[in-house]
């Protein structure tokens, strides 16, 4: 055999032996002296038979004849295995080789290979360690300028915690205002661009803005709609060389959850690139997922626009990520995205590229195995069914090694090659736009850029702006809807439910505005709003003489909000009302998903005289053991179990009812049923002593003037 041969196909420190028959080789080439201490049988003979010296070796010729005996040229090879030997410890590989209808067996010293890869392991860990060390500094710095920039009655030329907190971190810092124009800046910013004597053109700060713009397509989105984003930039400045910058932006909004600041956070990540550089691989791939990373995804994208074959780009975004990090922290956040990416990688087909692009993003070039030049309904199911697979696989949940379950999901844009354009960048940016949308639906979802999405977008921008106006100008308003006391059929309370009268002259509904107002942080003001309006009411109810309690609904992010109880508590306080009179209302989804937040704001509010009920009961997960720890007071049955009881209704249509009932009063709580719409439902339930009903049958959500001449009503008979 050619030695050059062997160097073509990277062998150098190796041995080659010919295959003579099934049981005998001949020793071809020797490189090294370890030949003799691994085979025995080879001492002062150029032909041997094994002698069971090495197992590994020897389980590996079985493969080795299959090949062999097809008379094709081809090769296999065995994986890396280790020997020990009297002097050494050895790395080896073995490869069976078809060139020219002769057999060779091919054993490869690899103990260089072996150090490099232990090498790359450990800088890979290095390398985690430091982006996780600098995703905590970019999140503590972030948090802390968000509660110092919203605390009342400070101006932006008075903060001087602020400014004592921006010089204290090791991050660089640009404080900018909604218009992302500079406000203040810190040294640490400073020093990263002039820490050399080559002049810059541009300030610091304006230097990050044109950096991020030019690098990112998703730059327009991210200030549009007032997103977080995280991710690295790369600045070159000749002659010298470049540096990579890690570059987190996190808007701050004031209790209108209008931006009032843009917060950049800065750190100099270039000695982690050139730890990476040193090993081609974690070049191009990622440390953490060991997918190709976001250059090299850049360079296959571009590579295939020039083939001119259509393709779809799938942008893909983990959704409740940030839950947690914050619950579990970042090194539970690296493993399940570690996970992830083994079950993604797992359904991408080989001809397709999968990509991590970002700290919770992928992105996925879909090959279209035809020759045509355009997009067809065919390859859009194609896409769709995939994306079902991605997704599907995504939100199974994921049984970490701490002990740890966790669940996700996974939102998905969809751009085309070239039905949408035949640009990188604005592909890029397409699919990013489509992934935005998918991210604004309650459940993980795939959304196809379009034209339409376009104008989708803008009018949920129109509606999101008018929202904030609302907010602004209290175009809301209080209805009440009774709740009656099934015993004697008295309201005994009421439920407090918003309307917005828009400007334009018509009422819109709760499930218009609400779901976007939780989306978008507006249901913060608009839920403190409800809490002050319902102690007002409580007020005016309680100098006409009206004892009535009124019950409030609180939201998933209401609860996360760490400025809640004190609220409630002011809220009462300045109201002066009976703090008994008052009753707020969870559903089973905010207990399970904040179970210990949920718990410290249910026994401060209980302290105060506060009443609780879980609402929507029966729809959720939570168990027996949740509803015994917890502080609350009453459970409502969701109206979907009440409308089961009908004229055609079965004996077992109530068994929940029933079930709930007894379960409730066993634990010493009260029972209210909301939808109850006839009087075949309320008979029911009042037969089994359930104590309190709501819902059309007694009456509709009505203005307070309304509600007070029911109750003058009900004081007259």
């Amino acid at each position: 055999m050619d030695t050059s041969l062997l160097s073509a196909l990277g062998f150098l420190d190796c041995i080659v032996f010919k295959r003579l028959s099934a049981s005998e080789f001949e020793v071809v080439y020797k490189a090294g002296n370890w030949l003799d201490e691994l085979l025995p049988e080879t001492v002062d003979t150029k032909v041997f038979s094994f002698e069971h010296n090495s197992a590994y070796l020897e389980d590996f010729l079985i493969d080795a004849e299959n090949l062999w005996n097809v008379h094709k040229n081809g090769r296999i090879e065995s994986g890396m295995w280790s020997e020990q030997l009297t002097t050494q410890v050895i790395r080896l590989e073995a490869s069976a080789v078809v060139a020219d209808n002769q057999n060779y067996l091919i054993v490869n010293k690899l103990n260089a290979k072996y150090r490099q890869k232990q090498e790359t392991l450990q800088i890979a860990r290095e390398s985690l360690l430091t982006a996780d060390k600098i995703s905590a500094q970019h999140d503590y710095l972030h948090s802390r300028l968000e509660e110092l920039l919203s605390e009342p009655n400070r101006t932006l030329t008075t903060k001087q915690p602020v400014s004592q907190a921006l010089a204290q971190t090791d991050l660089g810092v640009a404080l900018f205002d909604s218009d992302l124009v500079l406000i203040n800046s810190n040294p640490a910013l400073r020093s990263i661009f002039n820490d050399t004597n080559i002049k810059i053109s541009l300030p610091p700060d304006k230097l990050l803005l044109e950096l991020f713009r030019n690098q990112y397509p998703e730059c327009e989105r991210i200030f549009s709609t007032a997103s977080s984003w995280s991710g690295e930039i790369y600045w070159l400045n000749p002659p010298l060389q470049g540096k990579w910058l890690k570059l987190s932006i996190q808007p701050i909004k004031n209790d209108a959850q209008r931006v009032q600041n843009w917060l950049f956070s800065v750190s100099d990540v270039t000695q982690v690139k050139y730890l990476l550089k040193r090993n081609e691989k974690l070049t191009h791939f990622d440390a953490l997922t060991n997918l190709p990373n976001r250059q090299y995804f850049w360079q296959n994208l571009e590579r295939k626009i020039q083939q001119n074959r259509p393709f779809y780009l799938l942008y893909l975004d983990i959704k409740q990520f940030k839950r947690i990090n914050e619950i579990h922290g970042h090194v539970v956040g690296d493993e399940v995205i570690r996970e992830l990416s083994i079950r993604l990688n797992a359904i991408t087909h080989v001809d397709d590229m999968i990509a991590k692009i970002g700290g919770t993003e992928f992105a996925v070039i879909l090959e279209l195995n035809h020759l045509h030049t355009q997009i067809s309904p065919e390859d859009q199911n194609l896409a769709i069914k995939f994306a079902e697979r991605l997704i599907s696989t995504s939100c199974l949940p994921f049984y970490l090694s701490t002990g740890v379950k966790c669940e996700i999901g996974l939102n998905v844009g969809a751009a085309a090659f070239p039905r949408d354009t035949n640009n990188a960048e604005e592909l890029m940016k397409y699919a990013d736009l489509a992934v935005y949308a998918a991210k604004k639906k309650a459940v993980s979802s795939i959304s196809f850029y379009s034209k339409e999405l376009i104008e989708a977008s803008r009018k949920r921008i129109e509606m999101e702006d008018s929202l904030r106006n609302a907010v602004e100008n209290q175009e809301f308003e209080l209805y009440l809807q009774p709740m009656l006391n099934l015993a004697n059929g008295k309201i005994i309370k009421a439920e407090a439910l918003i309307r917005w009268h828009h400007p334009d002259g018509y009422i819109v509904p709760p499930d218009e505005f609400i779901p976007l107002a939780e989306q978008t942080g507006l249901i913060i003001p608009i839920g403190k709003w409800v809490i002050k309006e319902a102690c007002a009411i409580l007020k005016r109810l309680a100098n006409i003489g009206e004892e009535i309690k009124l019950s409030i609904n609180l939201s998933p992010r209401q609860v996360s909000d760490r400025q809640l109880f004190e609220f409630i508590n002011q809220s009462v306080t300045n109201a002066k009302i009976n703090p008994q009179q008052l009753e707020i209302e969870l559903t089973e989804g905010v207990l399970i998903d904040n179970y210990d937040k949920v718990h410290f704001l249910l026994d401060e509010v209980r302290k105060l005289g506060i009443s609780v009920s879980i609402d929507d009961f029966g729809t959720g997960y939570s168990s027996l053991a949740y509803l015994q720890r917890l502080p609350i007071d009453q459970l409502k049955i969701d109206r979907s179990f009440i409308n089961e009881i009908n004229e055609n209704s079965q004996d077992s249509d109530g068994a929940i009812i029933l079930a709930v009932i007894a379960m409730a009063h066993n634990l010493k709580l009260e029972v209210i049923a909301e939808g109850v719409e006839t009087i075949l439902q309320k008979d029911f339930l009042t037969e089994h002593n359930c104590d309190i009903a709501q819902g059309y049958l007694f009456s509709r959500p009505v203005p307070y003037a309304e509600f007070c001449e029911l109750l003058s009503a009900q004081n007259k008979q």
